[in-house]
């Protein structure tokens, strides 16, 4: 069975390239538009095997999605790639500190990025 990453992204241009070479790459997905969805998609019984969330988003941003992975024990175990396009070093810390397993910082080749989902979830 496909492993299945959701797409975090108040980009709809980014979803589309990161669903379509995730796709392309035999990847489930499933995306959502802010941190509130994908909580919400979360808390419906959606458990992916990676996320992939970008930081800076309306309604709910990626760290306040991070805290909420590590306060719920079905999620803590959920890898998580964070996509920012501040590419600042405290992003990253703080990324990393809140359990990020891997930041990357916008824009990143499509390559690059399949390259760290497969290394992230075991199918390098």
């Amino acid at each position: 069975m496909a492993k299945l990453v959701m797409v975090v992204d108040d980009s709809a241009v980014l979803r589309k390239i990161t669903v379509f070479n995730l796709k392309k790459h035999g990847y489930s997905v499933i995306e959502a538009t802010n941190g509130e969805e994908a909580i919400q998609k979360l808390s419906e019984g959606i458990k992916p095997d990676l996320m992939l969330l970008d930081i800076m988003m309306p309604k709910m941003d990626g760290f306040t999605v991070l805290k909420k992975l590590k306060e719920n024990e079905k999620w803590i175990d959920i890898p998580v790639i964070v996509l920012t396009a501040k590419g600042g070093e405290e992003d990253e810390k703080s990324a990393l500190s809140l359990g990020a397993t891997k930041v990357m910082t916008k824009p990143f080749s499509p390559v690059q990025l399949i390259q760290e989902v497969k290394r992230v979830i075991g199918d390098a």
